[in-house]
């Protein structure tokens, strides 16, 4: 079971090396993830953002239940 927000959260964008990642806060918890081989967010269309928001969120819902089991 998944749940699904309409909030919209702030993200941070970071080339690190030949990587971007892209940083946000879920639940007063920050969390990233690389951006797919070749996205770069200076040339993405804004469609695609709706993407990285949803994979933010699966990336939280991973680490909250991962630490939940812990």
């Amino acid at each position: 079971m998944s749940n699904t927000t309409t909030d919209n959260n702030e993200v941070l964008f970071q080339k690190l090396g030949e990587t971007w990642y892209v940083f946000t806060e879920v639940e007063n918890d920050f969390i990233y993830s690389p951006l797919p081989t070749g996205m770069d967010p200076k040339t993405t269309k804004l469609e695609l953002f709706e993407i990285i928001e949803e994979h933010m969120g699966k990336v939280a819902d991973h680490y909250n239940t991962t630490e939940k089991v812990a």
